[in-house]
């Protein structure tokens, strides 16, 4: 199965390579490139074997040339060819800490940690008690820790 990129597809690879080397200060990486292309262009999976050679050619040549002409050439090229790609990308934030609880609304909730009664508590536990600690301080609830008193294995 021979395949060859059209002219539209080699533009696409060029232009997220440039893209790429000037977001990344010349130091372009071309997994990121193969990532965004096949994200973009779901046709073009199949050929990623074929893909990945010409990307890594591309983002080299992009390197290259923004390493030897500056990024101020790469935007320039980016700007007459293709700036919609200029256009700053979204990225996604990343949440820190547990996410909120829903229908808590000035009540004081009532949190329950029971481990399995097969022997005392491990690092396994922890993660557990942890999240159910912290939801607890952070809406002033309660929490539980109950251990069962039968073992699952003597009955």
């Amino acid at each position: 199965m021979a395949w060859a990129p059209d002219e539209e597809t080699q533009q696409l690879i060029w232009h997220l390579a440039l893209q790429n080397a000037f977001e990344y200060e010349g130091k372009g990486a071309a997994g990121s490139v193969i990532g965004r292309i096949m994200s973009m262009r779901t046709d073009l999976r199949q050929f990623g074997g074929q893909i990945s050679p010409l990307v890594a050619q591309s983002v080299q040549k992009a390197n290259a040339l923004a390493q030897d002409k500056g990024l101020d050439h790469v935007q320039s090229i980016l700007e007459a060819e293709a700036a919609h790609l200029l256009e700053g990308r979204q990225k996604q934030e990343k949440r820190e800490g547990l996410p909120e609880l829903k229908n808590v609304d000035g009540k004081k909730p009532v949190f329950r940690f029971a481990p399995n009664p097969n022997g005392p508590l491990s690092f396994g536990h922890a993660r557990g008690i942890v999240i159910n600690g912290t939801y607890s301080k952070e809406h002033e609830g309660t929490l539980i820790l109950r251990f069962d008193d039968t073992d699952t294995t003597v009955k």
